[in-house]
């Protein structure tokens, strides 16, 4: 009995526990359920929002009626509580859809694999993907020690920081979506905002901008700056100089260190398979949209163009909008960009978005800048609300010279 209690961990992460029922009543296709119907009956394991997701359709009918267990695990990032209840769904053009307070839809990416997105009434939309599991084995409790994930997870051998030994370079987080189609596709590099605390431990697979950059005729690499996610080193970029008042007076440390992530991030992207060679471009949330920018402006020659999810280092226009003044600068005409804010960005007001906009467009920056106006709740998170950005953003990039 103690050998046994010992073997047992005594702490538990509570966000890999993902609750189920007891028992699964599972049940075989009839012979008159069509196939494109029968393929969603089973147990399925990915992510939702980037956390875990279990999904079992116990049963399937020929009228495309399904019958589910939808299960999720803790997520204290998005305020959720681990839970699993029964629901019913329907399967329409190879879609199953279950409605609710969320719209849930799963499509096939191939024979064992399901694209999920989850749309709330207000058209926030988050993604994940799921992989096919043996449902007994799951209702044993056995799940695989890495979770699936929506991409291919990839380690950046970073170019200039090694481990404190100097044996090698730290590596960074990267998930890889390769193109869709047979031939060579243009790199995207997607990167994330900043967080706080044990937050920055999260990782961030960018699911639904990498499936709007494949329909686009892109390959993605979405980044995850040191420190962040499982990326080795430590994050640096809250480095801020201060005066004696605790003024800000200085963010240069950080965004250097930034750059340097990113450099990394292109020279690694370039060799992957399927990737073009050439241009390259930039994209990215919160301060990876800051970050798009500057890096556009300090080497336009590798980028063919940027988009700008709400982008900011840090709400302080006396020692940040010089920096938008000099990315206009160094890009000029030759790095052609897409801006997207909102009005009602809970960091950044609109009198600092239009005064980055001025700044950068002063110093002769090509930018199609877009506030949008009626985002729901933090337009800060308008990445999260496709309908609203999708067909500028489609626009832009099939305005952009990919030959090169």
């Amino acid at each position: 009995m103690m050998q046994s209690a010992h073997a047992q961990p005594l702490t538990v992460d509570p966000e890999t526990i993902v609750p189920l029922p007891p028992r699964f009543e599972m049940e075989p296709p009839a012979a008159d359920v069509p196939p494109e119907i029968a393929r969603f009956q089973g147990a399925w394991i990915g992510t939702w929002q980037d956390d875990r997701h279990i999904l079992v359709v116990e049963r399937v009918q020929a009228n495309g009626h399904a019958d589910l267990v939808f299960a999720r695990s803790d997520s204290a990032f998005n305020g959720m509580n681990r839970e699993w209840w029964r629901d019913q769904a329907t399967v329409v053009d190879g879609v199953l859809t279950m409605t609710g307070f969320r719209v849930f839809r799963y499509a096939f990416e191939g024979p064992d694999r399901l694209y999920m997105t989850a749309t709330l009434k207000n058209g926030l939309v988050t993604s994940g993907a799921l992989v096919r599991a043996d449902p007994a084995r799951l209702a044993a409790g056995e799940w695989p020690n890495d979770w699936p994930w929506p991409g291919e997870r990839v380690r950046i051998p970073h170019l200039t920081v090694r481990t404190p030994d100097g044996k090698r370079p730290i590596t960074l987080e990267g998930t890889f979506y390769p193109p869709s189609g047979h031939g060579q596709a243009p790199l995207a590099i997607l990167t994330h905002g900043s967080d706080i605390g044990r937050n920055q431990l999260r990782s961030w697979s960018f699911s639904t901008e990498a499936h709007w950059l494949h329909d686009n005729g892109f390959a993605m690499l979405a980044l995850m700056r040191r420190g962040r996610g499982s990326s080795e080193g430590i994050n640096g970029e809250e480095t801020f100089g201060r005066a004696n008042d605790g003024s800000l007076i200085d963010v240069s440390a950080g965004v250097a260190e930034a750059v340097e992530d990113l450099e990394s991030a292109i020279a690694f992207g370039r060799t992957l398979p399927g990737v073009k060679p050439g241009k390259v471009l930039l994209a990215g949330q919160s301060r990876g949209g800051f970050l798009a920018m500057h890096y556009a402006g300090l080497k336009p020659g590798e980028v063919m163009g940027v988009v700008n999810f709400s982008g900011g280092w840090y709400p302080y226009g006396p020692v940040t909008t010089s920096y938008y003044a000099n990315a206009g600068r160094g890009a000029g005409p030759e790095v052609t960009q897409l801006w997207l804010y909102a009005d009602n960005d809970r960091l950044y007001k609109e009198e600092l978005i239009r005064e980055y906009h001025q700044a950068f467009v002063a110093a002769g920056g090509s930018v199609r800048f877009e506030l949008l106006r009626g985002v729901p709740g933090d337009g800060h998170l308008l990445r999260l609300y496709p309908e609203r950005w999708r067909s500028i953003a489609d626009e832009f990039l099939a305005s952009l010279g990919r030959q090169q």
